[in-house]
């Protein structure tokens, strides 16, 4: 899988990309910068850059689980950037379970999304 990740600490946006599959090696080399940019800025806007997913290691859904627990309430605003037509509906559905404001774009809307969350 491709991960990458960039830190925009003048809007405090943290943006991760997503390719492929999803293993424990991806999930460390994001979580642990993403929870230093939220213990940095507080409060903190997360954009996700969903190019293309094949699912995850099984252990990275436990894992990944307890994370958001712990870093879900530092995420005032959630950008969900992809075109898989499936994601979409998930997100809006989870994001009726957290205080965080979820938006969701296509692919194509990359930098309307960067300014939503910019201007959040």
């Amino acid at each position: 899988m491709t991960t990458s990740y960039r830190r925009v600490d003048e809007t405090k946006t943290f943006e991760l990309t997503v390719s492929g599959k999803v293993t424990m090696e991806d999930f460390n080399a994001l979580s642990g910068p993403l929870e230093d940019f939220a213990e940095e800025h507080g409060k903190i806007k997360l954009l996700e850059i969903i190019e293309d997913f094949q699912g995850f290691d099984p252990m990275v859904m436990w894992q990944g689980m307890k994370f958001d627990v712990k870093i879900i309430p530092h995420i005032s605003h959630c950008a969900v950037v992809s075109d898989m037509g499936w994601i979409s509906p998930l997100t809006k559905a989870a994001g009726a379970f957290m205080a965080t404001k979820l938006r969701t774009f296509d692919l194509g809307e990359l930098d309307a999304a960067r300014a939503w969350l910019a201007e959040a």
